[in-house]
């Protein structure tokens, strides 16, 4: 959709090489999802920010929440469109950036009241040792990495996601990925649970640079 007015330089389908990718190539726009496979955009947003790039981050996003959207402004981002946008918003965010000026979608309208994520039925019916998961999902960990750093098997970490999904309601892991996000966010930045590991520093779907 973006072809006739930009050059799409690299689609990058392993969010692990996002970052790599964008100081190889130097792009001057990211669009940047929130939801991959094995990260978060939180990740690749913290990790562009304390680097040298000077790409230009367009998160493309389902908003759920002024927390999300603030956050991902607060770590660098240029423009929040959702996902729903059409392409000539899409288009005139990327005009905006390009000039310099930061764009917040109009679509993005503030809600009278944000709850915390934890206020969500049955998240108090958790284990801690679920909300531990939660968290670390949030935190853009995959399966592998969170048996590694509790010390489980990836069985066990698979049968615990289910059974949090099962609890929270949720009918797939992209809600859950969404709820662990916030979940973090609401407990503000915890880089640490009882000592045992640090928080992830580094996690895109299209860079694009304008045509010249």
């Amino acid at each position: 959709m973006l072809r006739r007015r930009y050059e799409v330089v690299a689609v990058v389908r392993d969010d692990a090489e996002v970052v790599k990718t964008v100081e190889a190539l130097k792009p001057e726009l990211l669009l940047l999802g929130l939801s991959l496979p094995c990260r978060t955009g939180f990740d690749i947003l913290r990790a562009l920010k304390s680097g040298t790039s000077a790409v230009r981050v367009v998160v493309v996003a389902i908003p759920l929440g002024k927390r999300l959207v603030d956050t991902a402004f607060r770590l660098g981002a240029s423009a929040f469109v959702p996902k729903d946008a059409d392409v000539a918003e899409l288009r005139k965010a990327l005009k905006e950036v390009l000039a310099g000026r930061r764009y917040r979608s109009p679509l993005l309208r503030e809600p009278t009241h944000e709850r915390s994520a934890q206020d969500r039925p049955g998240f108090g019916r958790l284990t801690p040792r679920q909300r531990d998961i939660v968290r670390l999902i949030g935190q853009g960990f995959h399966t592998e990495d969170i048996a590694g750093k509790l010390g489980i098997s990836v069985h066990t970490v698979s049968f615990h996601r289910k059974n949090i999904r099962r609890e929270l309601g949720f009918d797939g892991n992209g809600s859950l990925l969404h709820f662990a996000i916030l979940a973090e966010l609401s407990e503000g930045p915890r880089c640490a649970f009882d000592g045992r590991f640090a928080c992830l520093d580094a996690g895109a779907n299209l860079a694009s640079a304008e045509r010249p």
